[in-house]
Order: structure tokens, then sequence, then C-alpha cells
């Protein structure tokens, strides 16, 4: 065989090769036309999300702890992993029923957080499915109570959440979006400070030392509700 025919031979066996590799490039559609990118050059999913969901679990205002339930609304804004949020909650303050003085009130909570995905199933790449999403949420806000008997307390106060999310995904549109829509689960702690309270320091139990009540007031909910966006 000649070197001419050796060469055109490698040629041929070089374009097949390349034909039936796959290609780790993605083609998605944009409004100019369709853009290419590579598999690690993906740009991140973006989409706009509203929640609307109810609390259970129990208040603390300072000395007025009991039985809460309420309803929480968010809208967030997320980019790959990482959600950015505005958050809505309403919910009863005061004592336990089985208490002698009864104090009740409604306690409403504005504020923003953000929220990271530790672990998810990830989007699909083209047609539509259900996804599974674990999450974590840190953030801040003001706390107002009104009190029925008279009163109100202003506070800041700071927020803990884990939870987890079941994901309806439709298919993509012409511009790359999806819709969704499903419904998530989550246990949620607010965090602030209680006024400070009269009196000597005493033990509430079993002490060494005598101390004031903390003036640190945890309220926990657990919360269960739908989501959806694009």
């Amino acid at each position: 065989m000649t070197h001419s025919a050796r060469a055109t031979l490698g040629l041929g066996l070089a374009t097949l090769l390349a034909a039936v590799t796959p290609s780790s490039a993605n083609t998605v559609a944009t409004d100019g036309g369709y853009a290419t990118y590579a598999e690690d050059d993906r740009p991140s999913e973006r989409r706009v999300e509203g929640r609307v969901g109810m609390l259970l679990g129990g208040s603390d205002v300072g000395d007025a702890d009991g039985f809460s339930i309420g309803v929480s609304a968010g809208a967030g804004y997320r980019i790959g992993d990482l959600t950015l949020r505005a958050t809505f909650d309403h919910y009863r303050t005061g004592d336990s029923s089985d208490e002698g003085m009864v104090r009740r009130g409604r306690g409403t909570r504005v504020g923003g957080a953000v929220r990271y995905s530790f672990a998810n199933t990830g989007e699909a790449r083209s047609g539509g499915g259900v996804g599974v999403d674990f999450w974590g949420e840190a953030g801040l806000g003001i706390e107002h109570v009104a009190w029925r008997q008279g009163g109100i307390l202003d506070r800041p106060s700071g927020e803990l959440a884990v939870g987890f999310e079941v994901d309806g995904q439709g298919e993509r549109g012409r511009h790359g979006r999806r819709r969704h829509v499903g419904y998530f689960m989550a246990f949620r702690s607010l965090i602030a400070q209680g006024p400070e309270m009269d009196g000597p320091a005493v033990c509430g139990g079993p002490c060494s030392q005598a101390t004031k009540p903390s003036r640190m007031d945890l309220s926990m909910f657990f919360e269960i509700g739908l989501h959806w966006g694009r």
C-alpha cells in the first residue's frame, strides 16, 4: 500500500470514529437560536418559586409558651443549589390552655433566608420527571407579637430549618425553562431574645446555683405545604 493510500485510509477512519463517538456537549434553545455547552460548562439552573404551608408546634415568648398553629408563605429565586427567599409567618402565641392565667396573642414574622440544597436528584435534561431535594436554611427576620389583653412586642429573630421536597417537573419550554410543582416538609426553629424577667435568681429544678430564667426564646414548628413555579 502506497503512502498516499495509507494517509487516505487513516483520515477516513478518524472521520468515522468522530462521527460515532458520543459527544459530551449539550444543545439548548436560546432566544437567538441554539447554544452548545460541554457537560461541565452548563449554566446553573435558575427558577422562581412560591410556597404556602401550615405551621404546627410550639411558640415561645418570654414565659408564655404553648401549643401553636399558623400559616407560612414565601417566594424565592434559585440558582443551582442556592435559593434566596423572602418569608412570611403568622401563628398563635401564648400559654397552654391548662395553665391558670392564659395569655393569648398572635405572632407575625417577615424575613429573608438563604437555602442550600445539599442532596438532590438533579434536574432532568429534556423531558419532565420527579425529583427529590434535601436542604438546609438559615435566615433573619423581624417578629411582631400582639397580645389580646393588650401590648405588643417587636424583636429581631433568627431562623434555622431543614427539610425535603418532592418536585414534579414539566418539559422545558422554548426558552429552556420548565414548570414545577410539588410538596415539602420541614422542621423550623425561630430563635429570639426574650424580654428581661423581674425577680430574684431561682432554681427551676435540681441545681448547684440559682440563676434568672434564660432570655433565649426558641419556637419550634413542623411545616408542610406546597410549592410551585418555573
